[in-house]
């Protein structure tokens, strides 16, 4: 057992996880850290595909690593939530199963930090396996804003563990769509300040081959705006000023409303799932994207607020590809 608080906690949920469990317990051996600057929470979240085995072998000669077992949530909330009441880190870090740091990562992102007196430290991901998009960041960055921040959602961050303490943060618990980004939210509009570190990449986020990423599930519109709903109200109640709020409300609607409307998305969704798109979308723009949100929008992104507003499919299809 350690005797000395580390300097950072990894926490990993564990589902099902092979073949890819091996890769990330080989990169977490490479991280740059002592046993006693290092500890590793691994949750067993009821896996039956032998992945607890492989855990057990990894833990058995790893002072520092500590395996937690439960039956299966079908969530990652509930897994690290019970890794944060164990961690004792002074910063956490949240991994998923599937995906692998880079050698030394978690101590330069540590050191990086700590020379920032940053309370959150965004890492250069990339992308990798089935996984396809840009990097969200390229450059290092001593202090972004929160608008900046609130372009990733993802848990992969190194955060001060006092921020979440501090703030009695957990993840939401059960089948919720955008839970990381319903803590990440309420942890940048807290925190005082927001780093990045990009000179090399830091995390590789890998798509599985077998399509069994939570992320690649199917989409339910309504559980998913009012996840939205739950984000749009952190803002709402931490916000730091009126501009402020319609900035990230912007970037919102912007990153994770719009997105559904692209020419390779929204057309291919049959009528009755573009239908429950824009029953839940409008809902959520009504509410929120007033005139002074809809100012910090082009203006063809504020013609297709008004085609989701209306309920309009057809209109909404001729701007979609009036945009492409």
């Amino acid at each position: 057992m350690l005797t000395k608080a580390p300097l950072v906690s990894l926490i990993v949920p564990v589902y099902n996880a092979l073949p890819y469990l091996p890769d990330l317990l080989d990169s977490i051996d490479n991280q740059g850290l002592t046993d006693r600057e290092f500890q590793v929470v691994l949750i067993d979240d009821g896996s039956t595909d032998g992945s607890s085995g492989v855990l057990d072998r990894f833990r058995r000669d790893r002072r520092n690593v500590q395996v937690l077992t439960q039956p299966n949530s079908g969530w990652p909330g509930m897994p690290r939530n019970r890794g944060l009441d164990v961690a004792t880190g002074r910063w956490v870090f949240f991994a998923d199963v599937d995906d692998y740091l880079v050698p030394r990562g978690l101590a330069e992102l540590v050191r990086f930090g700590d020379q920032q007196a940053a309370e959150i430290v965004i890492p250069r991901v990339l992308r990798c396996g089935t996984r396809s998009g840009r990097r969200k960041f390229v450059s290092t960055q001593p202090s972004i804003t929160k608008r900046q921040a609130f372009r990733t959602f993802t848990p992969h961050k190194l955060i001060d563990r006092q921020l979440i303490e501090a703030n009695d943060l957990r993840f939401p618990e059960g089948e919720i769509r955008l839970e990381d980004g319903i803590l990440l939210s309420r942890c940048y509009l807290l925190a005082d300040k927001i780093s990045v570190l990009a000179d090399q990449d830091y995390y590789f986020f890998r798509g599985r081959e077998d399509g069994q990423n939570i992320s690649s599930r199917r989409i339910v519109p309504e559980a998913y705006v009012a996840s939205l709903e739950k984000i749009a109200a952190n803002v709402h109640e931490l916000s730091r000023g009126p501009a402020m709020t319609r900035a990230l409300i912007a970037e919102i609607i912007r990153r994770k409303v719009l997105r559904f409307y692209l020419p390779t998305r929204f057309p291919q969704y049959d009528s009755g799932r573009q239908a429950e798109w824009l029953n839940a979308h409008g809902a959520f723009l009504t509410k929120h994207a007033d005139s002074a949100v809809r100012a910090r929008l082009s203006e063809p992104r504020q013609r297709l607020l008004d085609c989701i507003i209306a309920g309009d499919v057809a209109a909404v299809r001729t701007e979609i590809q009036l945009q492409a």
